[in-house]
């Protein structure tokens, strides 16, 4: 069986880096592939990679617009493109936090005039806090974490028992640790440069700098820390990897689009 590998479709943060696009990120482990987060920009980058009719399924970490958007595009992909294969099932499962299934039906309201206007190509399903379900034959489990809505790091586990952890949009707490307890790859996000960019009261925040988010790895014992949904640029960039290194520790790297990682 080949590794699990991450598939780096967008690593900016809301507003995208220069030609570069919001949250989303590709799981493939042999035949299948697993779509994490479709924030703008991200739909059209996954035929660059895997035709978008043969995606197993979709997982959505929380419901803001970086990390939803392009659920749109994908569906009018799908909607006038290739039929999906016989062996696939003919809606594709698209997992969302808790009230999701609720959101985009008031969404596609808004955009279309009709509640329903993904039910022909989606089948949108809620997750549960603390769930473990199989996406694609991969077991994603949700943890919630800190963040200005609902939001919730994904825990997936490789055939070979690697483990791949993505953080969501998320403030320091300590649920993020338990969630990144022993990941071979922590995908973390990196959204400020420091915590004075964001609230003042450490229970209102919801996202981390790249030292907290090298913290977080540390006090979790990953073994590799990947930073992603982060400001790039010449000013930025090296600040970023500075931050992590030193309080990490361990090998970094900041996520570039078009990249892939090996889980294991």
């Amino acid at each position: 069986m080949a590794a699990l590998t991450l598939t780096v479709l967008g690593a900016g943060p809301a507003g995208p880096n220069p030609g570069g696009a919001n949250s989303g990120y590709l799981l493939r482990q042999d035949d299948r592939a697993v779509l994490i987060d479709c924030g703008a920009g991200i739909a059209g980058r996954i035929p660059l990679h895997v035709a978008v009719n043969r995606l197993n399924g979709v997982a959505i970490s929380h419901l803001h617009p970086d990390h939803y958007f392009d659920l749109v595009a994908l569906y009018y992909m799908l909607k006038y493109g290739e039929p999906r294969p016989v062996d696939l099932p003919r809606l594709l499962p698209v997992f969302v936090p808790p009230g999701g299934r609720e959101f985009l039906n008031r969404f596609g309201e808004l955009i279309a005039n009709r509640s329903a206007m993904f039910d022909d190509i989606f089948d949108v399903r809620d997750y549960a806090a603390n769930e473990e379900i199989r996406i694609g034959g991969l077991p994603f489990a949700f943890h919630p974490v800190q963040h200005y809505i609902m939001s919730h790091a994904m825990r997936v586990r490789a055939a070979s028992g690697a483990v791949l952890v993505f953080s969501s949009d998320v403030a320091p707490c300590p649920q993020l640790i338990e969630a990144a307890r022993g990941a071979d790859l922590f995908l973390c996000e990196s959204a400020v440069l420091d915590a004075s960019q964001d609230d003042a009261d450490p229970a209102k925040r919801g996202h981390l700098s790249a030292r907290e988010a090298g913290q977080a790895a540390h006090e979790a014992g990953a073994k590799r820390l990947l930073i992603t949904h982060y400001r790039s640029g010449e000013n930025f960039d090296a600040v970023h990897m500075q931050g992590a290194s030193e309080a990490f520790g361990g090998p970094v790297e900041l996520a570039r689009d078009g990249q892939s990682y090996v889980v294991g």
